[in-house]
């Protein structure tokens, strides 16, 4: 392996892991266009090192092999915990396809048009199911509110009425008494569909005799 078929190795990494990095930056990601480009040439620098080491008679793997590990930690940087709500799975996981990406180039040889190929369907990935998957979230989002209105089974089905008519399905209800006289409060859990307006439901709820207030939650 010559000076520069390693040099040249380190420019593909950067190219293919950039082609990554770039999606991952315009999304806003906490790991974008820098990150996956150090890791993917880390990556394919240390499978060089691990080669050059090891030499004509012994494994070249075991360098090698700890990148699998030591990206892991990076990875999990990159994941964030808010209440019930779990960020940063994808991006981490494109880091560690990266890696594995910059291993291949380092390898070299059919490997390099191996890494080639899996960067392009890790970005179409990233950017093609990304749409597919919005798409489908879209059509089962689940929104809650909880009305405050007058007690009575009139006004639920006024309100019933009213959510049914924009483009929403009810999945529960729950109901309780309120703290005044003929109040009571709802509390529902709805699906709401692709073409959901949500400030006309709003308005719609406002101009409701039954509904005295409303929260989205």
């Amino acid at each position: 392996m010559t000076l520069w078929d390693m040099v040249l190795r380190l420019i593909i990494s950067l190219v293919l892991a950039s082609l990554i990095g770039m999606e991952r930056e315009t999304h806003g990601r906490p790991a974008g266009l820098r990150t996956h480009v150090l890791v993917c040439m880390g990556a394919t620098l240390f499978t060089i090192c691990s080669y050059i080491i090891a030499g004509p008679h012994n494994d070249p793997g075991r360098i090698a092999a700890q990148i699998v590990t030591g990206v892991g930690f990076l990875g999990a940087g990159t994941i964030i915990h808010q209440g019930s709500v779990v960020r940063g799975l994808t991006t981490a996981a494109s880091i560690w396809a990266v890696a594995a990406i910059g291993l291949a180039v380092g390898i070299g040889g059919q490997m390099m048009w191996v890494a080639t190929i899996a960067s392009a369907m890790v970005f179409g990935t990233l950017y093609l199911m990304g749409r597919v998957d919005k798409y489908l979230v879209a059509a089962h989002d689940e929104r809650r509110i909880t009305i405050t209105a007058n007690r009575g089974p009139e006004g639920l089905c006024d309100i019933l009425r009213i959510i049914a008519s924009h483009h929403t399905k009810l999945r529960s209800v729950d109901s309780r008494e309120g703290d005044e006289e003929d109040v009571q409060i709802l509390r529902l859990r709805l699906i709401a569909g692709r073409d959901f307006d949500e400030t006309a439901l709003a308005g719609d709820l406002a101009s409701s005799k039954s509904v005295i207030s409303y929260t989205w939650e």
